[in-house]
């Protein structure tokens, strides 16, 4: 059976930080991965979208929240903190 893309880059990732520690910093671990990402993953889009998802998947489990687009939608509608005036209220 083959491997897709993303199972690969998991593999890659899996293989870079088998020596971190478990109680590592979630930014360091973050650097860690980066690190290991090889150059062809930017190549062609598929590969730069399998890597971003195998990225993700790991360092969720480490605490990382990604920003998705529904969560990047609830922050907009959160903004602006003070709620403007009526305009012609007095």
């Amino acid at each position: 059976m083959r491997q897709t893309e993303r199972q690969r880059m998991a593999i890659i990732i899996a293989k870079a930080t088998e020596d971190l520690p478990a109680d590592m910093p979630l930014k360091d671990r973050k650097a860690a991965v980066n690190r290991a990402r090889p150059h062809w993953a930017s190549i062609t889009s598929h590969a730069e979208k399998s890597w971003q998802a195998a990225r993700r998947d790991y360092l969720v489990r480490f605490g990382y929240v990604p920003m998705t687009k529904a969560a990047r939608e609830a922050e907009k509608a959160g903004l602006p903190l003070f709620d403007e005036p009526e305009r012609g209220a007095k």
